[in-house]
């Protein structure tokens, strides 16, 4: 192990030992590049909206890799659950980033070395679970592909844009073949740019897109906002006694003219009672703000009950019978006229009750499942970094 990475709540520790793991990070893999640092820095900026001067900026940045290589956390994470304020023993409780994906890959690995990417595929998804979308979904990949976006937008001339590979609601927009003036060439090939131009900032992902015909909410779910398509977070989670469990749902909802409903975009969440379906706290957002009534719709979030709950309940159900090898899936649903329908489903879907809740859940998590992480680092599981500690 690493002689100098140790436990310590003292911020100048974490400020010293996060620049020697930069150093011997980058021994083995290049990963802190100037482009990467200024990426980090960014991040920064956008969650303190450029209000704290170079010195706390540059201390924020080296305690978020501090606590990246220690508690497995990401500076998203750092600012929604306010990790930068908590001790060790507090950061421990919670379900982070690269802690999460432990315990997930633990819940599906019987789905093979490919699990990840059968969820995280937005069309190979589809394509596996078509008769629960209750829409049209294709893919494009270049311009060989205009006869199959002609028919698409045949029937389509509105529809959602989302990279095939994303998650966060990146790159995630309404269209209509009006902005293209009905021009399929020109249409498609706007689309396909999108891809290449987010694939060149995230060289990781693919530059392919998926077109969805457009959700129709039914009126009940509607009445929240309009202009956004209000989906319920439904994490299945197969416990220790081999039953699916709902675990600690939440209701995703925009605001003002936002089309995708994210806490991180324009957009809050709040908590439901897995059993009753009612909405149980106020609406969040990652920034801090708070909502008791939508600012829109005037309707009170908190006691809201969300309909046909049991059906959900159901459905979710069904889902996972279909993929009896997955033990966690984060589903995204919304509810049409003709019952619920599939937005998508997240393979390490994230823990925002935390957020809410202000407390962490890995030991509740740890009793449902009845499993435990017990290495002492997220990344001696990984075979690039296990041996960081070969570098001293």
């Amino acid at each position: 192990m690493l002689d100098y990475l140790k436990i310590t709540n003292d911020e100048n520790e974490m400020i010293e030992i996060a620049h020697r793991l930069i150093e011997d990070v980058n021994k083995i893999k290049k990963i802190y590049t100037p482009l990467m640092m200024e990426k980090i820095y960014e991040q920064v900026d956008h969650y303190t909206a450029g209000g704290c001067s170079p010195e706390e900026r540059d201390r924020i940045v080296y305690r978020s890799i501090y606590d990246y290589w220690v508690y497995g956390s990401s500076i998203d994470e750092e600012f929604y659950l306010h990790l930068l304020y908590k001790t060790d023993e507090e950061k421990r409780e919670y379900m982070v980033k690269n802690i999460r994906r432990m315990y997930v890959n633990h819940l599906n690995d019987a789905a093979g070395p490919d699990r990840v990417q059968q969820l995280e595929d937005k069309y190979r998804l589809y394509q596996r679970l078509k008769p629960y979308y209750l829409r049209d979904v294709i893919e494009v990949r270049e311009m060989s592909d205009l006869g199959i976006f002609e028919e698409f937008v045949g029937k389509h001339k509105e529809f959602v844009v989302k990279p095939a590979d994303y998650a966060f609601g990146i790159g995630v927009h309404k269209v209509s073949m009006e902005d293209y003036n009905n021009d399929c060439e020109a249409a498609l090939s706007s689309i396909l740019n999108e891809g290449l131009a987010l694939k060149s900032r995230h060289p990781s992902r693919v530059s392919k897109m998926v077109l969805e015909e457009l959700i129709t909410q039914d009126e009940s779910l509607a009445v929240l906002h309009r202009n956004s398509v209000n989906a319920v977070r439904a994490t299945a989670v197969r416990g220790k006694d081999g039953k699916i469990h709902i675990y600690h749902p939440w209701i995703k909802v925009g605001i003002s003219g936002s089309f995708v409903a994210s806490a991180a975009l324009d957009g809050f969440d709040a908590k439901i009672d897995p059993v009753t379906g009612i909405v149980i706290t106020d609406g969040y957002q990652e920034n801090g703000n708070v909502f008791e009534v939508h600012p829109d719709s005037g309707i009170k979030i908190k006691g809201f009950q969300i309909p046909k709950w049991q059906e959900l309940l159901n459905f979710v159900d069904r889902l996972m019978a279909e993929l009896p090898a997955f033990g966690y899936i984060g589903w995204d649903l919304v509810l049409t006229p003709k019952g619920w329908c599939v937005m998508e489903g997240n393979y390490s879907a994230e823990f925002i009750f935390q957020m809410i809740d202000r407390r962490g859940y890995k030991r509740e998590f740890e009793d449902l499942i009845g499993w435990k992480f017990e290495k002492e680092f997220w990344w001696l599981e990984d075979p690039t970094f296990k041996r960081l500690g070969e570098t001293t």
